[in-house]
């Protein structure tokens, strides 16, 4: 578990490490989430970053809104093509797809929350990704986010 002194670095500098070992730390039944401060493009996000795989299931569901300036990452072990969905989701979303470097790899935009009870769309890219990013709604495009787009984040205790 993280002590209460702050924790500090930038996934561009191989901060992929610290992120995982941070996680790890935690306990596995933690329902907590620990923060990052997210910068994209000169704007800062808070974001949450779930610590228990039952975290990282719920997603943005257990919010009834996320502010512009919220945020929620995703970090994983290893790269892959991460897939996601909106079941359970109450409002829509932009999802960021990240490589190792911080570097945006895919985007999916403004994805409505799934109405159905059976099936629900699932998204991923064609490319793997460490980290996933998400935002409020068309985010991406108010901020001028495309592939390419370098993403800064620090873990904050």
């Amino acid at each position: 578990m993280l002590g209460s002194k702050a924790i500090a670095q930038t996934s561009n500098n191989n901060g992929t490490d610290l992120f995982l070992k941070a996680i790890q730390d935690a306990s596995p039944n933690d329902d907590r989430y620990l923060k990052a401060k997210v910068t994209v493009e000169g704007f800062v996000l808070n974001a949450d970053i779930p610590v228990s795989n039952e975290l990282m299931a719920k997603g943005l569901a257990v919010k009834n809104q996320l502010k512009e300036n919220e945020a929620m990452l995703f970090v994983f072990d290893d790269p892959a093509e991460h897939s996601f969905w909106m079941k359970d989701m109450k409002f829509p979303i932009d999802i960021i797809w990240l490589n190792s470097d911080g570097k945006v790899v895919h985007i999916e935009k403004n994805l409505q929350p799934c109405v159905s009870v059976l099936i629900c769309t699932s998204y991923s890219p064609n490319i793997d990704s460490q980290y996933v990013l998400e935002t409020a709604s068309n985010f991406t495009q108010r901020h001028n986010i495309s592939v390419g787009t370098d993403i800064d984040f620090q873990l904050i205790g």
